[in-house]
């Protein structure tokens, strides 16, 4: 078992980048923030790839563009990127640190550097067919664009349907295009390129339902081809609809598991994302009917182990979504209309159901030409056709130096890829050795400010956001309305306002038009108020002078129902945000150093993958453990589901940290104190010594809170603590170990699921504990093959590749008994004799007994216990069940909302052993973009104290969290803006309010009260 090191010589560290889907993506991009240069192949006309396709997210509900198209903007934009599309990888020669990369590009007919995407040239193009984009619900043109957002923004040709490649006279489109970009004489081109390490994220594709019976009629849809019929951007512009009649549908059938867990189709595995993809469209598909709408969820096992996903699962019930164990037989086409769907019930009767419209949840599945590209690239695949890796290193491939990431490896959800996107990141830059970090002449200074600041010109930009803004508000009465406020010179509409298209025109309309302050009215300026900040200081306007209205979170999506009101609350927030605009001062960031070292509070696998990570790459690491030795709760781990023994890992991770130069571990230490910020932080560690107690101050510039986890001990349940003969899985594992289980050849032994998890106490799913049970059952079938076993469960979330050792253990003879939750199995303790377990059989409909020598708990995970303690000292939000809170799922999943401080592991959600190593290599890219930088600019929030005004009471140093406020020149109180986070407490607290916010000032303030008098007049724009 060998872990990732660095190349001793490397003569290349450019990184290539294969796939140009959310995952190749953020490789690309993390590559290049670490300082590596990349170049990314995609196949495709464009990058993207399935999440261009889908409309919202599960289960943040974001709009899918929206987490999409700042990626987009940013790849497009960075100087350290190469975007190379219509291409492939041919073959991949040479070794780790010096690769030789065959690529061929097909012709694309269109000169990318010259067309603008204005249309044309679809527009006049004679040859229709249909659109790959929409699924083929719908037709486009021989030549067309990708896609409304596309990266690169440029048309491609079909030559397999144009006219001119098909030996007919046309050129129609060379004539009309007004940038001469069409070259239809343009040939197929190969050549190599040199590269120090690979990254293969190419992505995979939904499987075939082509199997299914009276798949080709027009009212049984894939999930794909229904999240298209959804989209704003789809055949129906977002109107729900069936595609025989175009009426709307009353009753939506969802059918899961079609090319999954199928072993007849060669895909014995779960696809992992199917399940939350049809609870998503379910409340998607109910919320835009505008309610009425019946849904139900055909399923085996319901496998959403996600965090936050046990939460979406109670509001889709809430929505009235129907959830039904069962197994469709087959789906059958009415003469009158709709389809008939035959399914066995939970208690195995035959049921027929009639519905308008039946949704296939398509599983995911490899390409077939992967197996002949990764016999040429020298890589293994496993049994399912997807890139083989390493159980324990799972961004490793078998060939060093080529690293995977996303669905390549495994099926997995949008917030999994990008974390193992940033985790191959970080392999591939410990690969390749220590990279310089940046001085400040590296950094080019911003340009002087081209447009004056005053008058106020105002231009106020409205995004329909697909539809979940136009889909509740009419914007283009909106827009009628704003353009008579004074200082307003500009409105306009925008389908997407982030996406790359739009944030070029917007800039041309700054330009053109002189604006000076520009309002966004669209979702949050969370994730989205960077986009336009950087679009602004593009064209040299501060980026302090644009401010969003959140009209989506703030309005469309609470007032779905109400829209009258939504209407003239969205006219009120836009108006006040305008007449905000006017009294929007500049930002005046201040820079500073960054102390190029990191703290990792938690010694376990996932703070020493992390220390070990950052280390290689030549940052020095303070490892702070609680314990007296390092590994966490990896030590009672003694096997994987895999069959891999992690001791053997853990070991080996123990020994390279402890004698790595740039690592000093810290044992039997805490951190109790913390001051500073993003690039210099101060912290206080309390370390126990055999002399003595020590107290150390240690500078640094991040911080990754890998704090771990533990097993829910269910005391005073199922007689757990009070009868040997009930234990948990972590103990049932240690004893398997020992070879200590004081069991006869043909032991009764039963397994209870969710103990300490989807439970009131724990309204979460664990993620481990199915698979632990199937490991744990198969471990005791090899010591004693005659043990009758059986495991109680909920819903067997034996998500991915895990499927496959489901299936063995029932091949085995482990006994699977479902349960319901309102039913949970009762423990009956007899002395003297065998303990007794009572559960409702739903197929019998009755109560069986179950004899057991032995009784397993299958606990469930809670945060470490000093999660709560380190999460306050850090300042860091935590989930309502005690877990780190991330900045975002899907945009940031390992990086907290304050600035240089990052989470992994356990303490930020259960997860398996592979996908802790994934998240601390995660974390450690995020940490490694920081401290690579020269210097950390200052936030845009901070306060400042007006002397003369000062009382010098000092309620500003009592009352601020953060540290920011100490006594200066005769005992005065300062605020040092790098400490400062901008809470206001300090302003609101002083007496003599002799204090300010940088933003949201007091005149920011009542501009905005003077706004919210504004009124919509609807009938004159009417």
């Amino acid at each position: 078992m060998s872990l990732n090191r660095p190349l001793e010589s490397v003569a290349e560290r450019r990184v290539l980048v294969i796939g140009g889907g959310i995952g190749g993506i953020q490789a690309a991009l993390d590559c290049a923030a670490l300082g590596l240069p990349v170049t990314l192949i995609e196949e495709g006309p464009s990058v993207g790839g399935v999440m261009a396709q889908l409309d919202k997210t599960f289960p943040t509900n974001d709009c899918a563009m929206c987490i999409l198209s700042p990626r987009l903007l940013e790849i497009s934009r960075n100087p350290a990127i190469e975007l190379v599309t219509c291409s492939r990888v041919l073959q991949i020669e040479g070794e780790a640190g010096d690769f030789r990369v065959v690529i061929h590009r097909r012709p694309r007919y269109v000169n990318i550097s010259a067309c603008t995407g204005c249309g044309e040239c679809t527009r006049v193009c004679p040859v229709k067919m249909p659109d790959p984009y929409n699924q083929g619900l719908n037709q486009t043109k021989a030549i067309h664009l990708p896609f409304p957002q596309a990266v690169p923004l440029a048309a491609i040709i079909n030559p397999q349907v144009c006219r001119f490649f098909q030996g007919k006279k046309c050129g129609a489109c060379i004539k009309v295009c007004p940038a001469g970009a069409i070259n239809l004489q343009e040939q197929p081109e190969e050549w190599t390129l040199r590269a120090g390490a690979v990254i293969f994220a190419a992505g995979i594709q939904a499987a075939s339902a082509a199997h299914i019976p009276h798949r080709d009629h027009p009212d049984v849809v894939t999930s794909l081809e229904f999240e298209r019929m959804l989209s704003a951007t789809g055949p129906y512009a977002g109107k729900l609809c069936r595609p025989s009649d175009s009426r709307p549908p009353e009753k939506i059938a969802f059918i899961q598991c079609v090319g999954s867990r199928d072993p007849r189709l060669g895909a014995n595995y779960c696809s992992s994302v199917c399940c939350t993809a049809s609870l998503k469209e379910a409340v998607m598909a109910t919320e835009i009917s505008g309610g009425g709408l019946q849904t139900a969820i055909f399923y085996m096992d319901l496998r959403i182990p996600g965090k936050g996903f046990e939460r979406y699962l109670q509001q889709a019930e809430q929505h009235g979504v129907r959830l039904v164990r069962s197994r469709v037989a087959e789906v059958v086409p009415r003469l009158q209309g709709g389809i008939d769907v035959h399914f066995t019930d939970a208690q195995g009767a035959s049921c027929i159901e009639t519905f308008d419209l039946v949704v296939l949840a398509v599983g995911l599945k490899t390409p077939s030409l992967w197996s002949t590209l990764a016999n040429k690239w020298g890589l293994a695949l496993n049994a399912f056709g997807f890139i083989a890796a390493s159980p324990v290193q799972p961004v490793q491939t078998s060939r060093p130096g080529v690293f995977v990431c996303g669905a390549a490896r495994e099926p997995m959800d949008i917030s999994e890829t990008v974390t193992s996107a940033s985790a191959a990141a970080a392999a591939a830059s410990q690969l390749l050795g220590i990279i310089p970090r940046r001085r400040k002449s590296d950094v080019q200074p911003r340009q002087p400010a081209a447009i004056p600041d005053f008058p106020v010109r105002i231009g106020v930009f409205l995004c329909h956001c697909g539809t979940n803004i136009a889909g509740v508000l009419d914007l283009t009465t909106l827009a009628a309305s704003l353009r008579h406020l004074d200082g307003v010179v500009h409105v306009e509409e925008k389908l997407f306002a982030c996406s790359l298209e739009s944030t070029k025109q917007i800039a041309e309309v700054i330009q053109t038009k002189g604006l000076n302050r520009i309002v966004v009215a669209a979702c949050t300026p969370r994730t989205h108020e960077p986009v336009f900040r950087e679009v602004v200081s593009s064209v040299g306007l501060n980026p302090g002078y644009v401010v969003m209205a959140n009209v989506r979170e703030q309005c469309a999506w609470v007032h779905q129902r109400e829209r009258a009101q939504a209407m003239e609350k969205a006219g009120q927030l836009v108006a006040m945000t305008v007449e905000q605009a006017k009294n929007l001062p500049p930002i005046l960031s201040q820079s500073f150093p960054i102390i190029p070292q990191a703290l990792i509070i938690g010694g376990g696998v996932a703070g020493m993958s992390a220390a070990l990570n950052l280390a290689d790459q030549g940052y020095q690491c303070y490892l702070i453990e609680k314990s007296p030795c390092l590994g966490g709760i990896a030590n009672s781990l003694h096997s994987l589901l895999e069959g891999t023994r992690p001791q053997e890992f853990v070991q080996q991770l123990s020994s390279l940290v402890l004698g790595h130069p740039n690592i000093k571990v810290y044992a039997n230490a805490e951190v109790v104190g913390l001051k500073g910020h993003c690039g210099q932080f101060r912290s206080q560690v309390r370390w126990r010594t055999p002399v003595g107690c020590e107290e150390l101050q240690l500078e640094h510039g991040v911080i990754i809170a890998a704090t771990g986890g533990r097993e829910f001990k269910p005391d005073n349940r199922y007689f757990y603590g009070e009868d040997p003969r009930v234990v948990t899985q972590l103990e049932l594992e240690a004893q398997i170990r020992s070879d200590s289980l004081t069991l006869g050849k043909t032991p009764a032994i039963v397994m209870i699921q969710c103990v300490g998890s989807r439970e009131p106490e724990h309204p979460y799913c664990s993620r481990v504990c199915c698979a632990t049970a199937i490991k744990n059952a198969m471990l005791l079938l090899q010591q004693r093959p005659l043990a009758d076993i059986a495991v109680l469960y909920r819903d067997i979330r034996a998500y991915g590749f895990k499927e496959e050792h489901y299936v063995k253990a029932k091949e085995q003879g482990v006994r699977f008994l479902p349960y319901a939750a309102q039913r949970p199995p009762r423990v009956i303790a007899r002395r003297h004799r065998a303990l007794l377990v009572e559960v409702w059989d739903e197929l019998l409909e009755r109560e069986v007994q179950l004899q057991a020598d032995l009784v397993v708990l299958s606990a469930g995970i809670e945060p470490g216990a000093d999660t709560a303690q380190v999460a306050q000292l850090l300042g860091v939000q935590r989930t309502p069940e005690g877990f780190f809170l991330e900045a975002h799922q899907k945009l940031k999943p390992v990086e907290a909302a304050s600035e240089g401080i990052f989470i992994c592991g356990l303490a930020h959600s259960p997860r398996s052993l592979p996908e802790t190593v994934l998240q601390a290599q995660a974390a450690a890219a995020g940490a490694a973009r920081i401290l690579s930088q020269p210097a950390f600019a200052s936030g845009e929030y901070f306060a400042t104290i007006r002397s003369p005004n000062c009382r010098r009471c000092l309620s500003c140093l009592a009352i601020c969290p953060f540290g920011a406020v100490s006594l200066g020149e005769k005992g005065r109180p300062t605020i040092h803006v790098e400490l400062c986070r901008g809470c206001g407490l300090c302003a609101a607290q002083c007496p003599a309010q002799a204090i300010s916010m940088s933003r949201l000032t007091e005149p920011e303030l009542e501009a905005q009260i003077h706004g919210s008098f504004f009124a919509l007049d609807r009938e004159k724009h009417a």
